[in-house]
């Protein structure tokens, strides 16, 4: 069985359980606290989550598949249990959505994890904080282009949903979480979200402080 180390709070762990949940597939969610941190150290020396284990052979927990990074995590797992699929089957398209995820993890998520492990509400971070959320809109506006160009589609990329969608939906989810306001301009990609919102997939993925963060 797969176990998921997850911060209930995390927007990446959030990620990786939407994937798990829209397989919907036998897996466990392991709620890393503070208490349990030290534990997350064992499986990873960076003490980020999420941190996936697969136990391959179950008589022989040598062998557990032990991953980070949310990336490598969702890809795994859309290869592990390939139905419905979350990528490309043709090379280029899979390339294509692959270099769109590259991008977005260079010009937002790397900020969104640096913002993820500030206190928003101390004073004292929150001009570092307005810095950080700068190319954090900006990655948004980008975003909120796909749907200005075709005021009908469904998803990020492609017609159905993918990798790409699990990965921008806990960020449009935590918006008034983190202070940022929802310009005219994203309207479009708001009404997508929102009917994402609903989905089994993404509501049973929700952590009681998830929840509340709207």
């Amino acid at each position: 069985m797969i176990h998921l180390y997850s911060d209930s709070r995390c927007p990446f762990s959030h990620r990786a359980r939407i994937v798990l949940n829209f397989k919907d597939m036998d897996f466990k969610v392991v709620d890393v606290n503070i208490n349990m941190r030290q534990d997350l150290m064992v499986l990873t020396p960076y003490n980020e989550t999420p941190v996936l284990v697969d136990d391959i052979d179950k008589n022989n927990k040598k062998k557990d598949l032990i991953l980070l990074e949310t990336n490598i995590i969702c890809e795994y797992i859309d290869d592990r249990f390939p139905h419905p699929q979350l990528m490309p089957i043709e090379p280029a398209e899979k390339a294509r959505l692959r270099m769109l995820m590259h991008r977005f993890d260079r010009e937002l998520f790397v900020h969104l994890r640096t913002l993820d492990t500030m206190n928003l509400k101390d004073s004292k971070t929150k001009k570092e904080a307005e810095k950080l959320k700068k190319p954090i809109i900006a990655g948004l506006d980008s975003i909120a282009q796909v749907f200005v160009a075709n005021k009908k589609a469904e998803f990020i990329f492609g017609n159905s949903f993918s990798l790409l969608d699990a990965a921008i939906l806990p960020l449009l989810w935590r918006l008034s979480h983190y202070d940022i306001e929802i310009k005219p301009t994203w309207s479009g990609m708001m009404k997508y979200a929102q009917q994402l919102f609903t989905t089994p997939a993404f509501t049973s993925s929700l952590t009681p402080a998830e929840r509340v963060m709207r």
